[in-house]
């Protein structure tokens, strides 16, 4: 009979959830690319910053081709097995990418550790989702593992970034391919060796499926980040890069219609949540990207080392908790999703309305802190919600396939596409501002500036700089508030025909005597809230 379990019988329950910990948090953290020595691996390897950011997001290509074979790998190897080779597996490429110049075995690292690191965490993931849910409630576990996860996250950048700058940013992949061997020798010792008594045979996986997804979204990955690098749409490579992608994941789509086993049904593209939480995933990538017009703000204005400019992380910290916190009291009460996704938003718009105000070129760090717990709300809030609606209703297979579509589209396509807009728009913002004050230039004399016309335009590129970032932050306040209007306009739950009657009734004063008391009394409700709401 098969163990539920992870570990071997003589382990103690206590041990048991302090192991499970031990695993989780590692695993979490490990990854090919540390946002926290970005800088410092791009400027050591010579290398064009695209090329670290394709090797980002091919990890998260990685973790979608994976999610669809979960079941599959879990029925057929022991849990033993799997994290063995798991653990090891990234292990040897954090090893690899620690001792590689080459951009492209970068890149197919991370996409080894994201398809590898996805099967180590699920392992962890469904004891915990019996832990912390015994009833199969997920939003009890949603608004538990996702800020445990963003915290672990936003905590290990500090000290990934004070490793890499009091040794070399070699030392991470180093330290964190130690950890995972650690843990494949606690494997060894304390996971048993119970399989499934059914075991599932890997020859009906369908390959071609497979293959077209990882090409298509590596194709599309090329076009999002080298796309301002290559001028756009005038060079050849992402022009056929384009046309490759729409062929690929044309074909995606027509394969899974002939194969007994799709590796992504279909059938999830006609479920409104789905559609819906796509289109909020685009959203969300919008406001998590907008993250590198405060990376831009703090070290090309303000001048701070990755150091203290990870620092901020903590600041996000409260915000996640009382995110959580709010997410779950907000669940517990049963209150429309719709509404805490808008919530959501409003915190990160509120975010961004203060970091607009704050853009100067003094600007004290500390001030930062307050926006930096906003955006942490805004983040745990709509991580929590978006996920949980556009994966709601699914059937186990289904969910698998939904979870690998939407884990590429929101961490990868939403965030590379509105990385793109923002790298665009802001080259252009910075261009208009240099033009701007250069229109003036010949009304000032520069013999008093040491250094002539080039300490004159270094002052002023670093004022472009400043006012681009802060027509940036503006841009984004109204693209959010559109954003906040097409939610509000999206209907998540479905239609009630006579509920809409009594609410034309109710609004022109008409009278409601002899409906379904019920029914009445449920529009009155739902009038009231939603007045109350939009009020708040």
């Amino acid at each position: 009979m098969y163990n539920k379990g992870l570990f071997k019988d003589w382990v103690p329950k206590p041990v048991m959830l302090l192991l499970i910990l031990a695993y989780l948090f590692p695993i979490l953290i490990v990854g090919g690319i540390y946002t926290a020595n970005f800088r410092e691996m791009m400027s050591d390897l010579a290398m064009y910053s695209e090329y670290l950011s394709f090797a980002n997001y091919a990890s998260f290509i990685g973790m979608g081709t994976a999610l669809p074979l979960l079941l599959r790998f879990k029925m057929r190897f022991r849990s033993k097995e799997l994290m063995i080779t798991s653990l090891s597996t990234i292990a040897l490429c954090s090893v690899v990418i620690a001792t590689t110049d080459s951009p492209y075995v970068i890149i197919f690292s991370n996409f080894v550790i994201g398809f590898f690191k996805i099967i180590a965490i699920i392992e962890f993931v469904l004891p915990l989702l019996h832990i912390l849910s015994p009833d199969g409630d997920r939003t009890k576990f949603y608004t538990i593992f996702y800020p445990l996860s963003i915290t672990t996250a936003q905590l290990s950048t500090y000290l990934f970034a004070k490793i890499a700058y009091n040794l070399e940013w070699e030392s991470v992949y180093l330290v964190m391919a130690v950890i995972m061997l650690i843990l494949v020798l606690v494997s060894v010792i304390f996971m048993h060796n119970l399989r499934f008594s059914r075991k599932l045979p890997l020859y009906q996986i369908d390959l071609l499926s497979m293959l077209l997804f990882v090409t298509s979204f590596f194709l599309l990955t090329y076009v999002l980040v080298f796309a301002k690098q290559q001028d756009w749409f005038n060079s050849p490579y992402i022009q056929g890069a384009s046309v490759g992608f729409i062929i690929t994941f044309a074909l995606l789509l027509w394969r899974q219609k002939g194969v007994k086993r799709p590796f992504v049904p279909l059938t999830i593209f006609k479920k409104k949540n789905f559609i819906q939480g796509v289109t909020l995933l685009m959203g969300l990538g919008m406001l998590l990207a907008s993250a590198t017009i405060q990376n831009t703000f703090t070290v090309g204005i303000l001048g701070l080392d990755s150091l203290t400019n990870n620092l901020l992380n903590y600041a996000m910290v409260p915000g996640l908790v009382i995110g959580a916190i709010y997410a779950r009291k907000w669940y517990a009460k049963r209150l429309p999703t719709k509404f805490l996704i808008i919530s959501g938003m409003v915190f990160y718009t509120l975010h961004f309305v203060m970091m607009y105000f704050l853009i100067s070129p003094n600007v004290d760090v500390y001030y930062l802190i307050v926006p930096s717990i906003l955006r942490g709300m805004g983040m745990v809030i709509l991580f929590i919600s978006i996920w949980f609606y556009a994966l709601d209703g699914f059937d186990m297979a289904e969910t698998l396939a939904v979870a690998s579509l939407a884990i590429v589209i929101r961490s990868m396509v939403s965030v590379a596409f509105a990385g793109a807009i923002y790298s665009w728009i802001f080259y252009k913002l910075q261009l208009q501002g240099l033009e701007n004050i250069a229109h003036h230039l010949d009304a000032v004399s520069l013999s008093p500036y040491r250094g002539g016309g080039l300490a004159v335009y270094g002052r002023s590129r670093l004022q472009a700089v400043l006012t681009a970032s802060k027509a940036l932050y503006g841009y984004t306040i109204i693209a959010s508030m559109l954003l906040i209007i097409y939610t509000l306009m999206l209907r998540f739950e479905k239609t009630h025909y006579r509920r809409i009657i009594l609410i034309r009734k109710l609004i022109k004063g008409e009278s409601i005597k002899g409906y379904n008391h019920s029914v009445r009394k449920a529009t009155i409700e739902s009038i009231s809230d939603s007045a109350g709401v939009v009020a708040v």
